[in-house]
């Protein structure tokens, strides 16, 4: 009797709560288009953004070799989808996309880093979010050190002010510390 018992209150609940997760997936998903159109159709697209780098340089792979390391790193910029907006026009953001391989032409990593990934190791963001990522230099370190080291080279386009911040990735494409 006990069982019984049981087994049917045990029942009752599992319907009944099934039921109500069903009603709310259906308020849920009835509510969800017309919050995504609205919003879509209100976003303000970028009309006549300008580029900071010119188009010659968009795309060109650049490749350097240590004569210490056994890799070899190519950075490449590109043109990236997102826009910043100043106060006399928007620019385009930029990406670079770093390829480290070994001299046996595996790879060891591809990232595409952002002018973004440089807020979780600085302490003001403002200045970075206003800026434009303009160009990236690989420095050479000249021994046998496990990490590479890169320059990215942010221009406030308003006041044409510019930033250089040091990053320093290990060999799995990790930032492990900036300058």
């Amino acid at each position: 009797m006990k069982n019984a018992f049981l087994l049917l209150v045990s029942l009752a609940l599992l319907i009944g709560c099934g039921q109500t997760e069903k009603a709310h997936d259906n308020t849920a998903k009835s509510s969800t288009p017309t919050t995504d159109s609205t919003t879509s159709a209100s976003a303000p697209k970028p009309s006549n953004c300008q580029s900071v780098v010119d188009a010659k340089n968009l795309g060109k792979a650049d490749v350097y070799q240590e004569s210490g390391k056994s890799i070899k790193v190519t950075l490449t910029l590109n043109q990236d989808s997102s826009s910043t907006q100043s106060a006399n026009s928007c620019y385009f953001n930029n990406t670079i996309t770093v390829m480290a391989t070994k001299k046996s032409g595996s790879q060891l990593f591809k990232r595409t880093l952002l002018k973004d990934d440089l807020l979780y190791f600085t302490k003001t963001d403002d200045a970075i979010n206003k800026s434009i990522l303009q160009k990236v230099i690989y420095k050479p370190t000249f021994n046998g050190q496990r990490y590479i080291t890169l320059t990215m080279h942010l221009l406030e386009p308003d006041s044409k002010k510019t930033m250089d911040y040091t990053l320093f990735m290990n060999y799995f494409g990790e930032i492990v510390k900036v300058k």
